[in-house]
């Protein structure tokens, strides 16, 4: 065991102690509390009600953020009521899986409510308030304005500076409720996004095999980042469609009381067909807009995961062309959309102009004339509604939006359910004889893949289990010691030596079956070792399943006792080191450890590795040969420290004949020779006398077990297929072997055991996958000119500013001694001149932004399908690349047009709002200065803790985002574990995570908006005094102008600020997005001239000149000179032992030749459905499809699929075996008809006798191709 100690850990490097100084230089340099908010208790906990007001818990964040840029460390932990754990449990309290509810309510948003109904009563509280403090603002100007003219006021005071007091306790009563009230709904609408993000995490890993193939992982993605942020979005927004109405209401009836009701009414009619038809033409949009998102994200995601493939066909323009197909039609919805919320926005932005100048009209042309105060208390009145309805057509928006995501996630939270039975273990030793652990009974049983049930009308559900109620769907051992289950009756009970659950025998379809296992019969002894071997598609890997609960029980029993190890066909391997990968939660023992590697073979190349075992794997092992990855999977499965069964699902097929026999003998044979073993073959026949017991599938059934012998003589064929092609192996094995031979001389040829030498310049080496990039500091101004530059409307920019400003700019000449009639003449024209003006720069805006939406991505797309693999997709998690193609693409579709036509409104109104307070005296607009001056620094201090805030948010997005990519894929290992609760827990985590920066940088927006709340307060207040020292120096018309629009203030100023700051975080994600235009591309063959494919290469000669090859600029030569010609119609093999030097070459010699990688020196010189799979660009007709398909024997099995050719091919081919998923890609192969085919171990997951039928294939059909066979 000494002797491979220097196998398992990393020695240290150089460049590591210079790496390790560096940080501490940089910690030294950087201010310092005495200690990091990160290990405080978040101050939000205990914060007083006035301080949450205020937002003054957030201040030394605020402080700390305008001193240095805000690390991880920097942010205090998430409140504990903010918790994953606690959101949780308050919602399974009320959330009731499956209730129907009255008018079609989503359960899952009815729980939502009943969850958060303390919080929601809070928001709904203070926009009471809020909406009383407004009202009560506008008696109080109309109590001003007749003090000024000497009339009786509304609250008879006599002492003017009482209605000041009256002023300002209105005024700052109305800004600290609306900001508490945003506070409260932005934190709720966080909780809301985090328990989404948890629940359908959770939900992930209860989905049945079935259930997991509907939904792609671009699909769930989008339901944990899109539709989390509506749900987000609609709390946020809410109070708005409480305000909006309601403050409605309260201007209609002061208006009637004032003046009369009917042109009140008219206003309020407008309002309500207004409401009514943008809430249904935008459900229709944001429907289709979501399902079309969902296709986008789906494509993006499988082109990221099959990128290889991609290129080795050098398919990147069709994908292209594909992708922006659909987002052409994602963008032509976006444009409807965004049309509809101008035109929503526009005529709810202009109600009150519209209510105030009906109103007007009316009473003019009855009464002949009214008076300024009355004038200016119906202005007054309406701009209690204004601001709410200005943001009515979001909230609605984001209502419509909000209904679709929940009916979404509902219908994700109930679809099939892996099912699971908990025993406890009390209830286990209750049990009387129980079997022998590590036995296997199971007894006349059917088991299926259920039917797939994600239709339009149908959804097939399977609720969570609760104390005895058992799945209708699929049962699954999760005892300590075992289950067993009965179809033949409807009673659940316990016997005596196992318990057993049931359900009906005749529920099945006649007309479309799904591939079934009938009739199961099988005994299996406790330390036996059971090998079941059968050709493609017979049901080898489908029996591993049902074992594991994974398929469907539909008539029988099944008992299997104790705790499972598995290895699955298609190896799962984690982002994380190699020791890590083998651990996999269980604690760290160094004799087991070392044992373990030494038995699974993987001493050696540990040895060869950069960094020993703390080497860092990569995304999907692609840091690894396919053969270490499965002796990895073999390695973690032995570890484990407590289990009874070994289901291994052909993991041998990965690895040559010698080391496949070494770690039979060490592995399956050695540690696990006490427990039950049950290893699936392909290859490797020679080892079947070795078994047991073998099993022969054919065609769904157990066409034959026994002994060896016993099998022998009911199908001799397998002795002959073990003399043709196992026997030379095995032989070689018994009779030459030589164990140290075998591990020195491969070590020639690989990297060296001193491998951990970094060279110069190269000091994340060690880190395979590199951190997230962040841009630090404020948004850099060419991220708006790149933005706007995109649109290439940008000449346009100077006029619209024209109209921003003419749109809202008062008029000075405004002759007080007007009439009534002229009044209203000029009141209603310029309402007129306002709506054109309005609606033709919310056009212009809207057009701008979706044109920009579309060139970025499509441009940006284009990048990442350009990017090189090894120097690019090896060190970047799809999960990454996802994000930016899904959550901030979404940002910049939905979230910035939206933004920016509220900065250009509320701008507008803010500056004439500033500009006709002004005119009423020169020395307000020289107190207007300093406060203008504050509001700048106050924003600029801000602006720097808000950025960062949410690049770090950003950031902390993308690993729940990789976590749930990564899950998804291996649900079968993570479940046969039982390791269900650990993944849970890593979700919680990252989730927390995610959502303390989520919560902070709302909270930021709040602390932002109270301050400037208040210096709003501080101009009315100036504004009123003013009014009230000078009376009777001011006419009316002035002093009303002023008073009306420095009210106005209040609501307009902190939304012009928050636009611009949400703009300003919007624009983080256009940062993050334009990041892929300085990512690596592949040195294009631009110089090259364009080849006729159709007649090159010629005959396929290749000839390899003094190759050298290196996947990374800092990592060492694969390729060292490597010299060769091939003669056109040569097939070439070439051979070695796994994971030695011959993967790494074989692997190495086909990217050269498809120039994955650029040559580090030399040359070489070249003289979805089923049917999309096979043909994904249209390019063959169905007649060449099905004749590939017999050329690959696997038209037989298509024949028995009634869709034929529109069989639909689940996310990553799931609902095909291994070996089938094989033979497809060799049909493309040869439907591609190329001069030069390459086959890169094309038929390892095959059994020997369909790998001697497509062998014979290829020498048929392609007798006068170029061959490399690996």
């Amino acid at each position: 065991m000494e002797s491979i100690q220097h196998y398992v850990s990393a020695p240290s490097t150089p460049r590591s102690v210079l790496a390790n100084e560096r940080i501490a230089n940089e910690s030294n340099a950087k201010p310092t509390t005495t200690q990091l908010f990160s290990q405080l208790p978040n101050p939000l906990s205990t914060a007083s009600v006035l301080a949450v007001m205020m937002v003054q818990w957030l201040q030394p964040l605020v402080g700390l953020g305008a001193k240095h840029v805000l690390e991880k460390e920097d942010i205090w932990p998430i409140c504990a009521n903010d918790s994953c754990a606690s959101l949780q449990s308050r919602f399974r309290m009320v959330y009731t899986p499956h209730k129907k509810l009255p008018f079609g309510l989503s359960p899952v948003a009815m729980a939502f409510i009943a969850t958060f109904k303390r919080e929601i009563l809070v928001v709904l509280g203070s926009c009471l308030l809020y909406i009383f403090a407004l009202s009560s603002q506008s008696y109080v100007a109309q109590a001003v304005l007749q003090f000024l003219a000497g009339e009786v006021n509304l609250f008879h005071v006599e002492n003017g500076y009482w209605l000041l007091v009256f002023m300002a306790a209105a005024s700052i009563l109305a800004a600290s409720s609306l900001t508490y009230v945003f506070f409260v709904s932005s934190r709720t609408g966080a909780n809301m996004r985090s328990l989404v993000m948890h629940l359908v995490y959770q939900k992930s890993l209860r989905l049945s095999c079935v259930a997991r193939q509907q939904y792609s992982t671009g699909e769930v993605l989008t339901l944990m980042s899109v539709d989390a942020e509506r749900v987000f979005t609609v709390m946020m927004e809410s109070p708005w469609l409480v305000v909006g109405p309601v403050s409605f209401v309260i201007s209609v009836v002061l208006i009637g009381f004032l003046f009369d009701f009917t042109s009140a009414a008219g206003g309020a009619v407008t309002l309500m067909v207004v409401s009514i038809a943008s809430v249904q033409f935008g459900n229709t949009i944001a429907r289709i807009q979501h399902d079309l998102l969902d296709e986008r994200v789906k494509v993006t995601s499988e082109s990221l995961q099959g990128i290889r493939v991609m290129k080795f066909y050098a398919w990147e323009e069709l994908l292209a062309h594909r992708v922006e197909k659909i987002r052409a039609k994602e963008i032509a919805l976006l444009r409807k959309f965004h049309l509809y919320q101008v035109v929503n926005t526009v005529m709810l932005f202009l109600t009150p102009a519209f209510l105030s100048g009906v109103t007007l009209g009316i009473y003019v042309a009855v009464n002949g004339t009214i008076s300024v105060i009355d004038a200016f208390t119906l202005i007054s009145m309406v701009n209690i509604c204004r601001t709410a309805l200005i943001q009515l057509p979001v909230a609605i928006s984001a209502f419509s939006q909000a209904r679709i995501a929940f009916a979404r996630i509902d219908l994700y939270l109930s679809s099939d359910e892996y099912g699971q039975l908990q025993l406890d273990n009390s209830a286990a030793n209750e049990l009387e004889t129980p079997s022998a652990v590590g036995s296997i009974s199971v007894r006349d049983a059917d088991f299926e893949w259920p039917l797939s049930s994600k239709t339009a009308d149908v959804v097939v559900v399977t609720p969570a289990l609760e104390g005895n109620e058992v799945s209708t769907h699929t049962l699954r051992e999760a005892s300590e010691l075992g289950f067993g289950v009965d179809c033949n009756g409807l009673s659940f009970s316990r016997s005596s030596s196992s318990v057993r659950a049931s359900m009906p025998a005749d529920v099945r379809d006649e007309e479309r079956r799904s591939f079934r296992l009938e009739g199961v019969d099988l005994e299996i002894d406790n330390r036996s070792l059971v090998m079941i071997i059968g050709t493609v598609g017979a049901g080898k890997s489908s029996l591993l399943n049902a074992l594991l609960g994974e398929m469907t029980l539909k008539r029988g029993s099944l008992d299997l006792r104790g705790d499972v190890s598995y290895v699955s066909q298609e190896t799962w391997i984690r982002n994380l080191n190699v020791r890590d990968n083998i651990l996999f939660g269980e604690s760290f023992d160094v004799e087991r450890y070392e044992t373990v590697l030494e038995a699974s073979e993987l001493a050696m190349d540990l040895r060869a590795l950069p960094h020993g075992d703390r080497t860092e794997i990569g995304e999907r092992g692609i840091n690894l040969s396919g053969g270490q990855k499965a002796r990895v999977a073999i390695a973690r499965a032995m570890y484990r420290s407590h289990y009874d069964v070994l289901l291994l699902d052909d993991p041998l097929s990965a690895v040559d004949s010698h080391v496949a026999h070494g770690i039979f003998d060490k592995c399956i044979m050695g540690l696990a020779k006490s427990k039950t073993r049950i290893l699936v073959l392909n290859s490797h026949y020679d080892l079947i006398n070795r078994a047991d017991k073998v099993l022969v599938m054919r065609d769904g059934t157990i066409a034959g077990d026994g002994t060896y012998e016993e099998v022998m003589a009911m199908f001799p064929e397998l002795d002959m297929t073990q003399t043709a092609s196992g026997n030379s192996d095995g032989a070689g094995w018994h009779s030459n072997h030589d164990p140290t031979q075998d591990k020195q001389a491969p070590v020639k040829t690989s990297v060296p055991a001193t491998g951990a030498q970094i060279e110069e310049g190269t000091e994340d080496s060690q880190q395979l996958i590199q951190e997230e990039d962040r841009i630090k500091g404020t948004v850099a101004s060419d991220v708006y000119k790149t933005y706007f530059d995109e649109s290439g409307m940008n000449g346009l920019v100077v006029i619209f500013l024209i109209v921003v400003f003419y749109t809202n700019m008062p008029r000075r000449d405004v002759d007080p001694t007007y009439s009534g009639e002229d009044f209203t003449l000029w009141y209603v024209g310029l309402i007129v001149l306002a709506t054109v003006l309005t609606l033709g720069r919310a056009l212009y805006l809207t057009e701008t932004c979706v044109r920009t939406s579309k060139n970025l991505h499509n441009d940006l797309f284009r990048r990442v399908l350009g990017a090189p693999v090894n120097r690019y997709f090896d060190v970047t998690p799809v999960g990454r690349v996802l994000n930016r193609f899904s959550n901030d693409l979404d940002q910049v579709d939905s979230v910035l047009p939206k933004d920016y036509q509220i900065v250009a409104q509320h701008a507008s109104m803010a500056l004439g709002s500033f500009v006709v307070s002004a005119f009423v005296s020169y020395w307000i607009a020289v107190a207007y200065i300093p406060i203008i001056v504050v509001f700048v620094v106050t924003a600029r201090y801000f602006k720097k803790t808000s950025c960062e805030v949410k690049r770090l948010e950003g950031v902390t997005r993308t690993p729940a985002y990789n976590l749930f990519s990564e899950t998804l894929s291996g649900l079968q290992t993570i479940r046969a574990f039982k390791i269900q609760d650990t993944f849970k827990l890593l979700n919680k985590k990252v989730v927390d995570e995610n959502a303390n920066m989520y919560i902070t940088y709302w909270s930021a927006g709040r602390w932002l908006a109270a301050r400037l709340d208040m210096l709003s307060v501080v101009i009315i207040v100036i504004v009123t005094a003013y009014l009230v020292s000078t009376k009777g120096q001011l006419s009316a018309m002035t002093a009303g102008l002023s008073l009306t629009y420095s009210l106005m203030l209040t609501a307009v100023v902190q939304w012009v600020t928050r636009a611009v700051d949400h703009v300003d975080s919007a624009m983080t994600s256009v940062e993050r997005l334009l990041h892929f235009r300085n990512i690596p591309q592949e040195e294009d063959a631009s110089d090259c001239t364009p080849l006729n494919s159709s007649v090159w290469p010629l005959q396929g000669a290749i000839k390899f000149d003094n190759l050298c090859l290196k996947y990374r600029p800092e990592l060492p030569l694969v390729l060292r000179g490597v010299s060769m010609d091939i003669r056109g119609g040569e097939k070439v093999g070439i051979c070695g032992r796994t994971g030695a030097g011959k993967t790494l070459t074989k692997s190495s010699l086909m990217i050269a030749l498809f120039r994955i990688c650029e040559f580090d020196n030399g040359s070489v010189t070249i003289d979805g459905p089923l049917r999309e799979n096979l043909n994904p660009f249209g390019e063959y007709s169905d007649t060449e499809i099905w004749t590939v398909l017999q050329q690959v024997h696997m038209a037989d099995s298509l024949a028995k699929w009634s869709a034929g050719l529109d069989f639909e091919v689940s996310e990553c081919g799931d609902n095909l075996s291994v070996g089938q998923r094989q033979l497809v890609c060799i049909g493309r192969a040869l439907l591609k008809n190329s001069k030069i085919v390459v086959l890169d171990e094309a038929t390892a997951n095959v059994d020997t006798a369909t790998d001697a039928l497509i062998q014979a294939t290829i020498r048929q059909k392609l007798p006068d191709r170029r061959q490399l066979t690996c």
